[in-house]
């Protein structure tokens, strides 16, 4: 499945219908420079993986104008062809004021939903004036989607936790409306969200949608749970529905993916050897085993699990000293909230002690980079690498897993997953690990290093073919087939 195919498929389907993306992160930002403006791609799975989509379908992307000069490279409103060197749909972007963006982003959706998903009660803050912005923005989008509706028909999808209430405000204004949801997080057990004081509010928002689509089968098992106990409305485990206010409400399990060929392909670009040159001397790897982490700077991404298994692998196996070189690459994130200053705090601690503690002069165990880096360039520190290590201590599915697998095309490199994240159903060839049993991280790790060659190989081949076939294409696909049988 390519682009091509899915464009095609989608005018069969679909014919006179248009296709209205709903995000919060906006898939281009126009910011500010001394230079001039300067665009940039946010980091993220959702933006890489729809965006592709989007090129291929066209149609409207409605997300947050969330850059320093997004509104001068909009017109009067707020729309944007997109991407830059070769504009193929619409982006339109929804303007929020700072009270709204603290309140609807940092606040309601980051500091409430995103931990409690996440299984970590602990973190999450429930404030009611959170809550009323976190409405208030979701109406304001719909404000934004109704006037891009040429079709009653038109097929909107919505993307992830910011826009709980968003389908059912939909609904309200128009009955005809095709309205699709994909959860790009995990949706937790109904003992963890009964925790939310607006529960019943949020469920009933989200079955004002024909389809939502989650990552894996548990999750969609946790959504019957939760709107059997808490609406106590009709659920059919059987084909994963729910009669709703006389409407039904399908639950399908679709594991989300990346464009396999896209980062293939740069990964053969005829100018990458001598980039791989440029880093290994720059960071002085030539001749070691070289391990990456890529990651959003969050508490659920198992960094500081991951720097503890470095730390015990390197103590248990001094022979490795001087020989394993490990990458972390850390995009901050959600920086004004406490919880993530802190935990950059203490990542960055934890480094420094590592390299202060087992570097020398010619060797650093963990070199850091704070940044965002774009794909073209990130390929080429995958390629680097020997192995990655995704330890999220929760995930909905996690995309680096699967461009790191794209990335390999000498089939050499290991992947060690977390057991607790979506990917691990898809990708057993990987080395599977309980990031917080970090006495056997540890092992897994020189268990990486150790293996043969044709072991290596063979797993990776697995897993490079599985990702081929299983691409972002086939995953939106799959969406439009479930979406097309709900409108049948």
């Amino acid at each position: 499945m390519n682009a091509e195919t899915i464009s095609q498929l989608y005018r069969e389907r679909f014919s006179d219908r248009s296709l209205i993306v709903v995000s919060n992160r906006e898939p281009y930002i126009h910011r500010k420079t001394k230079q001039g403006i300067k665009i940039d791609t946010p980091a993220g799975g959702l933006t890489s993986a729809l965006d592709p989509v989007m090129r291929a379908i066209g149609g409207t992307w409605i997300a947050w104008g969330s850059g320093s000069a997004d509104k001068e490279s909009s017109d009067d409103d707020g729309k944007i062809r997109v991407p830059p060197e070769n504009p193929a749909y619409t982006l339109k972007r929804v303007w929020l004021d700072p009270k709204e963006v603290d309140g609807f982003y940092y606040g309601y959706a980051n500091q409430a939903l995103w931990p409690l998903c996440h299984m970590l009660i602990e973190k999450a803050r429930f404030r009611m004036r959170h809550w009323q912005r976190y409405f208030e923005v979701n109406r304001k989008f719909a404000d934004a989607i109704i006037p891009e509706i040429a079709n009653k028909k038109d097929v909107i999808w919505i993307q992830d936790y910011h826009f709980t209430v968003l389908p059912y405000m939909l609904r309200t204004r128009s009955k005809d409306l095709t309205v699709a949801m994909f959860w790009h997080i995990p949706w937790p057990p109904w003992e963890i969200f009964r925790v939310i004081p607006q529960r019943i509010e949020i469920l009933k928002g989200m079955l004002g949608c024909d389809l939502i689509g989650f990552h894996i089968n548990r999750y969609c098992q946790n959504f019957l749970e939760c709107v059997e106990n808490e609406l106590g409305t009709e659920v059919n485990r059987e084909n994963n529905t729910i009669l709703y206010e006389g409407r039904d409400t399908r639950l399908v399990p679709l594991p989300i993916s990346i464009d396999y060929n896209k980062f293939d392909e740069m990964t053969r670009h005829d100018k990458i050897q001598a980039k791989l040159s440029d880093i290994k001397q720059k960071l002085k790897l030539e001749g070691k085993y070289v391990g990456i982490g890529v990651d959003r700077l969050d508490y659920s991404k198992g960094i500081a699990e991951r720097i503890r298994a470095i730390k015990l692998f390197l103590k248990k196996y001094p022979e490795y000293c001087g020989r394993f070189t490990f990458i972390q690459i850390a995009v901050p994130s959600r920086t004004k909230i406490q919880e993530y200053s802190e935990l950059k705090e203490q990542i960055e601690k934890m480094i420094d002690e590592i390299n202060e503690e087992y570097g020398t002069d010619d060797w650093t165990p963990i070199i850091y980079h704070a940044a965002n880096i774009p794909h073209h360039d990130l390929v080429n520190y995958y390629r680097v690498a020997d192995m990655a290590i995704v330890s999220s201590i929760v995930d909905g599915m996690n995309l680096v897993a699967k461009e790191y697998i794209a990335s390999q095309v000498d089939e050499k490199g290991v992947l060690i997953l977390s057991e607790f994240v979506g990917a691990v159903a898809e990708l057993s060839n990987a080395i599977i690990i309980n990031p917080f049993d970090i006495e056997h991280f540890a092992e897994m790790i020189r268990k990486g290093i150790e293996m043969p060659e044709a072991e290596k190989k063979r797993r990776m081949q697995k897993m490079r073919a599985y990702v081929q076939t299983h691409n972002i294409f086939d995953w939106i696909n799959d969406n439009l087939n479930a979406v097309q049988q709900e409108t049948l």
